[in-house]
């Protein structure tokens, strides 16, 4: 018997002549998130408020990931308006055009209770959660509109190539954490934020949307997670025992479902998020 031939499209994950901008991308889940996309054909764009590590970042990235495109390295800080057009437009300048970006950057904060109670912990301030706001929401609004802003300019030029726009955000935007007030409160923010650019942007074929990771072991947590002879301490135990699976999340188990969104077979997926937290925000058995 004859199969019917169904003409069916396989998912590609190619980013071939594709430019892409990943704030915080030196280091951690950024670097990790650029590396990806570099493996895959993309021009990437890593920014950070420290010189010399973008400086290192981008010969690693040029000398081993880079796989067809090119990497480049804009000192910026990414809560300050006028560094960053000043990032889009040197983006633009190189490459021609901005497809991708990831909202990456981001600060955690001081550790610390909403009201201070009999454990004789302090009171979150005002200005520390200022702080936070301005580098995680108010910073990440500013990029996204200066994106979008990009790519509907190149839209009105070269028809409706759209782009992607991929904020990183956090499990602790959908549950309360004890001690984070501003963190989660920010993530949650950027959960509604990219809901409202989604309904903003879907008619110039732009698509927004989060990645929300639980712990993830970083070079950046890496000392409280992993002690001196290399095996895990008590704290990562005790995180382990709050997921399903038992253990704490890799740089590449985020990078890769932000590779996916990245891609045109996730041109339909917009307003929404992916969590990738190991069953952290279910009850653990």
């Amino acid at each position: 018997m004859a199969h019917m031939n169904r003409k069916m499209g396989i998912p590609s994950f190619d980013l071939t002549g594709k430019t892409a901008i990943i704030t915080g991308g030196t280091q951690g889940l950024g670097f990790g998130m650029a590396c990806a996309l570099a493996a895959y054909g993309c021009n990437v764009v890593i920014t950070a408020r420290t010189a010399a590590k973008v400086e290192d970042a981008v010969a690693d990235l040029n000398e081993n990931y880079c796989k067809g495109g090119k990497a480049l390295g804009i000192p910026a800080d990414s809560s300050r308006q006028d560094q960053i057009q000043m990032v889009i437009d040197e983006t633009v300048k190189e490459f021609g055009e901005l497809n991708i970006l990831i909202n990456n950057a981001g600060v955690s904060g001081p550790t610390a209770l909403i009201v201070e109670t009999r454990e004789g912990r302090p009171e979150y301030t005002a200005a520390d959660f200022e702080k936070v706001i301005a580098t995680n929401l108010t910073g990440t609004f500013m990029f996204c509109q200066a994106a979008a802003r990009q790519m509907i300019k190149q839209n009105a030029t070269n028809g409706k190539k759209g782009g992607r726009i991929i904020i990183t955000a956090s499990v602790g935007g959908l549950i309360g954490g004890k001690g984070v007030v501003a963190y989660g409160a920010s993530k949650a923010g950027c959960l509604s934020l990219a809901r409202t650019m989604a309904n903003n942007f879907g008619r110039e074929n732009i698509t927004c949307n989060c990645i929300c990771p639980g712990y993830v072991v970083t070079p950046l947590n890496e000392k409280f997670f992993i002690d001196e002879n290399g095996n895990q301490t008590d704290y990562y135990r005790q995180q382990s025992k709050a997921t399903s699976v038992r253990r704490l999340g890799t740089i590449e188990e985020i990078a890769g479902p932000v590779l996916a969104m990245c891609s045109d077979s996730f041109g339909y997926m917009t307003g929404t998020y992916i969590l990738c937290d190991g069953g952290q925000s279910i009850p653990a058995e």
